[in-house]
């Protein structure tokens, strides 16, 4: 009954089309039961999927006895019916009737992205069937108030939808531990005419970083940075006054986009105009830890680098100036060289940075540590805005860092 329902109908068309579910004729009644029938018999057919040894004909999904043929009427993505791109010539792929009865259950597991439908597939099977359950929970909601059809993204583009769905799955299945899990999302049509697919992942090092930013302590630092990835028309516009569902549906989120691509977004923990971090410190750590591989002993050197830096500043400001706009490698050295001098004139009991600490790490070459500079950058002007924030605040005397510049570094690495 529930995909004979308008709105689940209306998504069966690309789904399923020319099936009994979306026939004009006959009737709707006559035409549940005709498709009704179909799925009983199929499942008669599961009782003996052990018992039969001597057919040739194996189902090209779980390798046991087949017992149908379905085309693209009743299996996504294939051909029609004919015998074109089908292995040996064959007309319909064969499946089992427990594979072919799984298939008609598929959309209660899919979501609305624009004018496509999203499966997503996890590759751990208990995270899988845990976004399978929260989809039929929220169909079982939908179906005591208005039937909606699947569960909607919000938005047509690819990587907001993808993070939009799994941050509602992680918070509304908050008391549920879902295991670390890679994903890959399939966005598809299934049209007679121009059917579509494409693909993309989500590593499982940025899935256990979104698990940690969606606990209930981290979640508004994380929706301060991923606002700030939206790209604005202006760059007078704040971040914080934007509408988030707005921006969702008409942006190119660069956080998202560069999470998917295995591109940093350090940049986007900090505020270089304000001269502000922009998240709390243990999202930026959980971050450099699990997508980047810090280990703590690095993380917390770094972040001691950072304290010491930020005295040297507080007393030379020019010296931050310079380190925010290094945008080389080589520029980088010479301001942490210079500052390390001053370090040494101001006669602190230590040098600035060891040798352990410089190859270690600041600049390690150990193949299994991340050796990009810019995260080191980030790291320390995150500390240094986190500790001296209010005195930056109230000196107007040195200009700020280009912002523009600092996001298209990022944008074009």
């Amino acid at each position: 009954d529930l995909y004979f329902q308008p709105a689940w109908n209306k998504t069966m068309r690309s789904i399923f089309p020319n099936s009994q579910l979306v026939q004009n004729k006959p009737a709707a009644r006559e035409r549940r039961q005709r498709h009704l029938a179909m799925l009983f018999d199929w499942l008669k057919t599961t009782e003996t999927l052990s018992k039969k040894k001597d057919s040739s004909l194996l189902c090209a999904t779980c390798g046991r006895v087949a017992h149908v043929k379905l085309n693209r009427s009743l299996l996504p993505l294939t051909d029609a019916k004919n015998q074109s791109f089908h292995s040996f010539n064959e007309e319909g792929v064969p499946l089992c009737g427990a594979c072919a009865l799984a298939v008609q259950f598929m959309p209660l597991g899919l979501a609305k992205v624009g004018g496509k439908l999203a499966l997503p597939q996890f590759s751990d099977a208990d995270a899988q069937y845990t976004w399978s359950e929260w989809c039929w929970r929220r169909t079982l909601v939908s179906e005591t108030t208005d039937a909606t059809g699947p569960v909607d993204a919000g938005t047509a583009r690819a990587a907001n939808a993808f993070f939009a769905l799994i941050e509602r799955l992680l918070r509304e299945s908050a008391g549920c531990e879902i295991p670390d899990s890679s994903i890959t999302l399939y966005l598809f049509t299934n049209y007679n005419q121009g059917p579509d697919v494409e693909l993309h992942y989500l590593p499982t090092e940025v899935f256990r970083f979104i698990k940690q930013a969606m606990a209930p302590s981290l979640q508004r630092a994380w929706r301060q940075v991923v606002r700030r990835g939206y790209v604005r028309k202006s760059r007078e516009i704040d971040p914080k006054t934007l509408d988030e569902g707005e921006q969702l549906k008409k942006r190119t989120n660069h956080v998202y986009e560069h999470l998917l691509h295995d591109r940093s977004i350090s940049s986007y923990f900090i505020d270089h105009r304000q001269r502000r971090p922009v998240s709390d410190w243990r999202l930026f750590k959980a971050y450099l830890k699990e997508v980047h591989g810090m280990n703590e002993q690095r993380l917390e050197s770094l972040r001691d680098l950072g304290n010491r830096i930020s005295e040297i500043i507080r007393n030379k400001r020019k010296r931050l100036l310079a380190l925010e706009r290094a945008n080389r490698k080589g520029e980088f050295v010479e301001q942490l060289y210079r500052l390390s001098k001053d370090a040494a004139a101001a006669g602190q009991d230590r040098p600035l940075i060891t040798f352990d600490e410089l190859v270690q790490d600041v600049f390690p070459h150990d193949p299994e540590k991340y050796e990009s500079w810019r995260e080191v950058k980030y790291l320390l002007l995150f500390r240094v805005y986190e500790m001296l924030y209010d005195e930056l605040r109230a000196d107007t005397e040195w200009t700020t860092s280009d912002e523009s510049e600092e996001v298209t570094e990022e944008v074009t690495r």
